[in-house]
């Protein structure tokens, strides 16, 4: 996952290519050529390709180059920033840690426990409660 929108907010990388694969999908399913619903394997030959990765991309398993979502754009002469979800799609919020105490020379510090559990190791004390 990777950090957008703010602090607290990351980018669910399956999620996204989850709802990518289903747009390629739905694109390729509603181009009309005169023999038909374009298949898989025809979507694949025009964009260099295995079949199998097209499954794959359409069912968000496989991550797919820029490269390869222009040429597939350019398929279906579909515009990249109309089938790319937008980040209110695919942002979710950020576990924060579970923070725990340590206390210290006197002083008590509050931290993520594995933090903790390091820099008690480090002072070699006990571990932090």
């Amino acid at each position: 996952m990777h950090k957008i929108g703010g602090p607290n907010k990351v980018i669910d990388e399956r999620r996204l290519y989850q709802l990518l694969g289903e747009r390629i999908r739905k694109l390729r399913e509603g181009f009309e050529a005169p023999e038909g619903r374009m298949t898989q394997a025809e979507l694949a030959a025009l964009v260099d390709l295995e079949r199998t990765s097209i499954t794959n991309i359409e069912k968000g398993a496989q991550k797919l180059s820029l490269h390869v979502l222009y040429k597939i754009c350019e398929v279906f002469d579909a515009n990249v920033l109309d089938i790319l979800p937008r980040p209110s799609e695919v942002e979710q919020e950020r576990a924060l840690p579970e923070m725990t105490e340590l206390e210290f020379a006197g002083k008590t510090y509050v931290a993520p426990q594995k933090t903790l559990q390091k820099i008690a190791a480090i002072l070699e004390m006990d571990e932090p409660r």
